[in-house]
């Protein structure tokens, strides 16, 4: 909280806690926050900045004194999904992962952090959405966003294992997942979430290095009572606070938070990649590199500002604020070579996440009548690229 000015309200003072960096102007309209992976937040309604973080604590720590271990089905369970699923069970909570029948049912699922290590022994295992049972609190959605290239996917994960009860948690990156979660359950039951920490898995096994785990989450229809639900979620049933529990830092308004993932996301991981695999480091150090990378920056910026206009929000990115700032962070990142995870992907010859990171921001900008021709010949690219490593067999 050292960062914080002195003007800032109570919201933005909780805020660094899990935040490196936090200024907030004069009653904190605008405000920047800034994480250690690129994450930035403009709020233009002082009312919801200064009201809403008190009242979700309350109505969470009402509850939780009477807090019951929540029943929770991880769909995907792949690096993020085992992770964060074990992570649950290690707060207390009754977790089932949903293994497809390729693979053995492991004995045993352990993650490894300089947070704090755990190992799940006999985790529940099952083979079919339907088999996660009928009465989940929760589903935790960690797919990659390049299943939902295949039709009726999430339809026929979440279906079988929903009722009218269930929250859907997704961690997922990019755009228009939330859209689809919306289609099947409850729009208000829907949450998004930024997930922060490199995770790798190591057979089922998962590693974690980097940042501290974290994340950021959202209601889809930014409903105060849905933020406090989930936090409920990531806090211990029965016993004290693990030294690796997962950070669960709410975002009051989800599709900001998004957009502002995606400022820093759609520039580095596309233009890493056109420029055959390079590192970010590579990128940034070439003038012609980083004159590109700030310009779809800026064009990613209009995008979201009147994405969030036409739904009626009144917060905003600040376009140079995000620029001097993310191009801060990028020079931290360009000094370990930093590698992300599109670029990765391309690197090793897997499908990248083209329509979720690339083609949904695009769609929304065209719908809204931006220009964003940076951004929309990196998508053209981006798809020929993808269809030529990865094809969709």
């Amino acid at each position: 909280a050292a960062f914080c000015s002195p003007h800032s309200c109570s919201f933005c003072r909780q805020f660094c806690a899990s935040l490196s960096f936090c200024t907030a102007a004069h009653g904190c309209t605008p405000s920047l926050h800034l994480e250690t992976a690129p994450s930035l937040c403009s709020l233009g309604r002082p009312a919801a900045c200064m009201t809403l973080w008190p009242a979700a604590r309350r109505l969470a720590s009402s509850s939780a004194a009477a807090m019951r271990p929540l029943k929770v089905g991880v769909v995907g369970a792949g690096a993020v999904g085992t992770y964060f699923g074990v992570r649950l069970a290690e707060l207390g909570h009754d977790v089932r992962f949903l293994v497809r029948k390729r693979h053995d049912a492991p004995e045993r699922l352990g993650v490894t952090s300089w947070q704090g290590d755990f190992v799940l022994e006999h985790p529940t295992i099952v083979r079919d959405a339907s088999e996660l049972g009928d009465d989940l609190d929760w589903v935790l959605v960690g797919l990659k966003s390049t299943a939902l290239e295949r039709e009726n996917v999430l339809r026929d994960l979440l279906e079988p294992c929903v009722s009218s009860n269930t929250r859907v948690q997704l961690l997922m990156n990019g755009l228009g997942a939330e859209e689809k979660a919306a289609e099947i359950v409850d729009a208000k039951r829907v949450h998004g979430g930024l997930v922060y920490g490199g995770l790798s898995r190591r057979g089922f096994d998962v590693d974690h290095a980097g940042v501290p785990c974290a994340i950021h989450g959202g209601s889809f229809v930014d409903d105060e009572a849905e933020l406090a639900a989930a936090e409920r979620l990531w806090t211990p049933v029965d016993r004290d606070k693990p030294a690796g529990a997962v950070a669960y830092v709410p975002q009051p308004c989800l599709l900001l938070a998004q957009w502002s993932k995606l400022a820093w996301n759609v520039p580095f991981n596309g233009c890493t990649v056109l420029a055959a695999g390079a590192d970010v480091g590579a990128l940034w150090r070439d003038a012609a590199g980083r004159d590109a990378a700030v310009a779809v920056m800026r064009e990613v910026c209009r995008a979201a500002n009147a994405d969030l206009a036409a739904r009626g929000s009144a917060a905003s990115l600040d376009e140079e604020a995000v620029v001097a700032k993310l191009s801060a962070v990028t020079d931290d990142m360009a000094d370990v070579n930093y590698v992300p995870s599109t670029t990765k992907d391309f690197r090793e010859g897997r499908r990248m996440e083209v329509e979720a990171i690339f083609g949904e921001p695009l769609r929304r900008a065209r719908a809204h009548g931006v220009a964003t021709p940076r951004l929309e010949a990196m998508a053209a690219l981006l798809r020929v690229a993808n269809d030529r490593v990865a094809p969709i067999i």
